[in-house]
């Protein structure tokens, strides 16, 4: 990822000016930065303390604007992006400190993924704080669930733009899931699927 692709930035398409898309200058800014930061870590192997990780790029959230850049376009992009950063991550890890160390860190997350992912539907997390917020779905997390109960302790393949695209109904009550708690973990979940890819 040069300099070069991330001026690419510029030419993502527009929503119409009715429409709402992703603020231009945010967007601009952060493949500019990101673009900066992978340069940093294929030439010296290292990044400041504030550079963008895997991680950030995929908690990213740019404000809404009218005529902004398309967000599925955006969001594609930065799913690319986001892939390489955790390949360079990866990589650089093993130099570092070693294959096996790589290894013992993917058992351990792979232990806390079970830990959730065997409880039972309906169970693997907890409802919001009050009974009239709005959470996910729980029949929806925990199909998602099952599917990635099925990739970490069998192998199964399961890419990581499924966990990407989930998109869970909204519910209240006993049939919903908090979800700050939900995003949190699925984000561990693809974490998982790129380090093993």
């Amino acid at each position: 990822m040069s300099q070069q692709q991330a001026s690419t930035a510029d030419d993502f398409s527009r929503v119409d000016a009715q429409e709402s898309g992703y603020s231009v200058r945010e967007v601009n800014d952060f493949f500019s930065a990101l673009a900066d930061d992978y340069e940093q870590l294929l030439t010296n192997h290292s990044t400041s303390q504030s550079a963008h990780t895997s991680r950030t790029i995929r908690d990213k959230v740019f404000t809404p604007e009218a005529g902004g850049y398309t967000p599925q376009v955006v969001d594609s992009a930065l799913d690319r992006v986001e892939d390489r950063f955790a390949e360079m991550e990866r990589r650089l890890y093993i130099e570092r400190y070693g294959e096996q160390l790589w290894q013992d860190s993917l058992k351990e997350l792979r232990t806390l993924l079970l830990g959730r992912l065997n409880r039972p539907d309906g169970e693997r997390f907890r409802r919001p704080s009050h009974k009239r917020t709005k959470g996910y779905l729980s029949q929806d997390v925990d199909e998602l669930c099952r599917l990635m109960l099925r990739a970490v302790e069998h192998g199964e393949t399961l890419l990581p733009q499924k966990i990407r695209s989930a998109a869970f109904r909204s519910a209240v009550g006993k049939n919903s899931y908090d979800e700050t708690q939900v995003d949190a973990f699925m984000s561990r979940c693809l974490e998982y699927l790129q380090d093993t890819l």
